[in-house]
């Protein structure tokens, strides 16, 4: 039987990397272009599993092989990406540019223009190129997502201006596939348990539906001698939250008990002391950032974990793709991401409490609830604090009452910005501290809206951001922290308390709006939970107005969090165990 000819070739290359297999893809590509090689197709075709593969300079090679025979938009939208990921962001922004330029009305060429003026941190550019993507294709749910995104970053909440959150939630509801990740509805006032769990699992379909269906790679769990095997995945094993929060812990195993893995990606991180940390505590420490998602998850069930724990979810940076193809018998997600993955074929569990996901919470998630029994956040044990700086160094007014939110800015909104402002009115002597939002302009718009609701705006003080011991010694100038909601604070709001500063929240309806309410109500601090936003505002205002008040209550968080076993990461290491465990019977039944 003759060889296949080059459309038969194609049409192979192309199932096969539409299933994944990308190698053979690439096989059947280099016979087709060694008797075509004037095949446009195909040297794009190669540059995409390349691409797939993070062989990102062979990618590169093969687009602008396939551009000189036939320029298509298509295909310099192709190389701006793998332009990206070597590094060469002037070289994309061309290649992006040429193609909408090209092909005016290609929506995908304006959305990856968006993404990559975001990351060069031109934020109107990015708005105005995600504008008119979602213009062009009013199904781009990326573009539209990711220009609402923005926009929180910055504090731009003029509903005059698109998208708005109706708009995306909107849109979540109507299009049959997603490709935006749902965080950000996390912080969305207007996106209940319900509608978080609806637009995670379109997502989570939509992305990984063939491999969801696919047979796991891991085999099913049994039973065997010695530790059990648990596997951390995340982008975040460097100076981040994650890293903050778990390392000693994880430290702390017994490993007559488990043997740890850690299988770490994202931004390269150089020698940053905390990864450090993190390839010395583990037992295998596996760098998975040069595989591409079928290759890490192979590796990954090649070690035979036991209990896979993901760190990310949908995060930025996270690669859900390596939990659908399903390496580890067990798989659960924990910490990283406070939300259902949409999907219990991507985690069976979720590690939470009973605070955080009671069951009212957990009917909204995909994955069965894990419990933890005091509190789902580990945090790093209690140590000397670095004195703190003088107010006068910060800003601060000697005399002023400092309410604190060093939350991100795209937790905040305008119904929370009338509690603070409320709050503001009512104590003539408050400042409000926050962190300098991210995205250019932020701070002039929060100036703004607080001068529209009758507070003087220099009563904001914006804080830069600051290296982690820089961060608790300042934090410690605070007189109340106030929580975000519906996304509650999380390193943020244990931060606080670490520091003696009272946080004042009350219990919301989601996992992310439960965080605070599980940690003071497993440091006991009862006082600092309130009813709802009203009743925050109120004992705000109280504690703002009663020196004494103040002080008894520093004093009560004082004394509470050495005891409350919230910072004791041995503790929590010991209870993790146990649930690691029980998982695995679970499944091994």
């Amino acid at each position: 039987m003759p060889p296949p000819g080059g459309n038969a070739l194609l049409a192979q290359a192309t199932a096969a990397f539409r299933a994944g297999h990308l190698h053979e893809a690439l096989r059947l590509l280099d016979a087709l272009v060694r008797a075509e090689p004037g095949n446009a197709d195909a040297w794009n075709l190669a540059g995409a599993s390349c691409h797939r593969l993070r062989e990102y300079a062979a990618a590169a090679r093969y687009f602008e092989r396939s551009l000189a025979i036939r320029p298509r938009a298509g295909v310099g939208v192709n190389l701006g990406f793998a332009l990206e990921r070597l590094g060469r962001g002037d070289d994309a922004l061309r290649a992006y540019v040429e193609a909408t330029r090209t092909e005016p009305t290609l929506a995908i060429a304006w959305q990856k223009l968006g993404a990559l003026h975001e990351a060069r941190g031109e934020a109107a550019a990015a708005l105005a190129a995600w504008r008119r993507a979602f213009a062009l294709d009013r199904d781009d749910l990326r573009s539209l997502g990711d220009a609402l995104s923005l926009r929180r970053d910055g504090a731009d909440w003029d509903q005059a201006e698109t998208p708005t959150p109706s708009l995306l939630l909107e849109t979540f509801a109507r299009v049959p596939r997603s490709d935006f990740p749902p965080g950000l509805l996390l912080a969305l006032p207007e996106a209940d348990a319900a509608v978080q769990h609806v637009a995670a699992a379109k997502f989570a379909r939509s992305q990984w539906e063939p491999l969801l269906a696919a047979p796991p790679l891991a085999a099913p769990a049994r039973a065997h001698d010695g530790p059990l095997r648990i596997g951390y995945l995340s982008a975040d094993f460097r100076g981040h939250a994650v890293s903050f929060l778990t390392l000693e812990a994880l430290a702390a195993h017994d490993r007559d008990a488990v043997h740890v893995s850690l299988y770490a990606y994202g931004p390269p991180a150089g020698d940053d002391p905390w990864r450090q940390r993190a390839i010395a505590l583990a037992d295998a420490f596996v760098d998975i950032d040069a595989l591409d998602d079928e290759a890490a998850a192979r590796r990954i069930a090649a070690d035979r974990v036991d209990v896979l724990v993901d760190l990310g979810g949908y995060t930025r940076h996270a690669r859900a793709g390596i939990l659908a193809r399903r390496p580890a018998p067990v798989q659960a997600h924990w910490l990283g991401y406070v939300g259902t993955l949409g999907d219990a074929r991507l985690a069976g569990y979720v590690i939470g409490d009973a605070v955080a996901i009671p069951p009212a919470v957990a009917a909204h998630m995909a994955e069965r609830v894990a419990l933890l029994p005091r509190c789902f956040q580990a945090n790093g044990s209690l140590q000397p604090l670095p004195p703190p700086p003088p107010r006068a160094a910060l800003g601060l007014g000697e005399d002023a009452v400092v309410f604190c939110s060093f939350n991100q800015a795209h937790k905040l909104h305008p119904a929370l910005w009338d509690d603070w402002c409320a709050i503001l009115r009512a104590v003539p002597r408050a400042q409000l501290w926050l962190v300098v939002p991210k995205a250019a302009g932020g701070a002039d718009r929060l100036r703004r809206e607080t001068e529209a609701r009758g507070v003087d705006p220099r009563r904001l003080v914006f804080a830069p951001m600051a290296p982690r011991d820089a961060h608790l010694a300042r934090l410690q100038q605070a007189d109340i922290a106030l929580d975000t909601w519906p996304y509650n604070s999380g390193t943020t709001a244990s931060d606080a308390l670490r520091c003696g500063v009272p946080l004042l929240a009350f219990a919301g309806d989601t996992f992310a709006g439960r965080m605070a309410a599980s940690l003071l109500g497993a440091a006991g601090l009862r006082d600092c939970l309130r009813v709802d936003r009203a009743d925050v505002v109120a004992e705000a205002v109280r504690l703002g107005n009663d020196d004494r008040a103040r002080a008894a209550l520093r004093r009560e968080v004082a004394a509470r969090i050495p005891a409350s076993g919230l910072y004791e990461p041995a503790r929590i290491a010991r209870e993790l165990e146990d649930l690691y465990r029980w998982m695995f019977v679970q499944e091994a039944r």
